[in-house]
C-alpha cells in the first residue's frame, strides 16, 4: 500500500511540476507575444504614415504632371504660331531686297523672345508689360506670359 501511495505521490508531483513548467512557459511566451504585438503595432503605425505620405506625394506629382501638360500645350501652340508666321513670309527674298527691314524685325523678335525666357525663369513683369491692353503694346512672342492683362479693360 505504501508503494502505491508513493507511486501516486510521485505521479502527482511530476504532474504538478509538469503543469507548473507548462504554465511558466505559457507566461514567458505570452510576454514575448505582447512585445511582438507592440512592435507590430508600431510598425503598422509607421506604415500608415508612409502610405499617407506616398498618397500626398502622388497627388503632388499628378499636379505637377498636369501643369507640365498645360505648359506643353501652350508651347505647342506657340510653336505652331511661329511656324505659321515663318511660313507666311519668304524671308530669304525679303532679306535680299530689304535687309534693314528684316534686321529690325529679327532684332525685335529676338529681344521679345529673350524677355520671354527671362519671365519663364522668374523675372518679374515690368510696368509696361502689366499695363499692355492692346496687341500693339504687347510682346508678340509670348503674349499670354508677358502680357497677362492683354485684351482686358481698365478697372475690370
Amino acid at each position: 500500500m505504501i508503494k502505491v501511495v508513493l507511486v501516486l505521490i510521485l505521479l502527482m508531483g511530476s504532474g504538478g511540476y509538469g503543469a507548473y513548467a507548462w504554465i511558466t512557459k505559457l507566461q514567458s511566451d505570452n510576454k514575448v507575444l505582447q512585445v511582438n504585438q507592440s512592435k507590430l503595432e508600431g510598425a503598422v503605425a509607421e506604415q500608415e504614415v508612409a502610405i499617407k505620405q506616398q498618397a500626398t506625394d502622388a497627388a503632388k506629382i499628378q499636379s505637377a504632371n498636369s501643369e507640365l501638360r498645360e505648359q506643353q500645350t501652350v508651347l505647342q501652340k506657340d510653336k505652331k504660331n511661329l511656324a505659321k508666321k515663318l511660313g507666311r513670309h519668304e524671308l530669304d527674298i525679303l532679306a535680299e531686297n530689304k535687309p534693314g527691314l528684316v534686321e529690325k524685325i529679327i532684332n525685335r523678335a529676338s529681344k521679345n523672345e529673350l524677355r520671354c525666357f527671362e519671365i519663364q525663369t522668374g523675372s518679374p513683369l515690368t510696368h509696361d508689360e502689366l499695363a499692355a491692353r492692346k496687341k500693339s503694346e504687347s510682346n508678340n512672342e509670348c503674349p499670354e506670359l508677358a502680357n497677362p492683362n492683354l485684351g482686358k479693360e481698365e478697372g475690370s
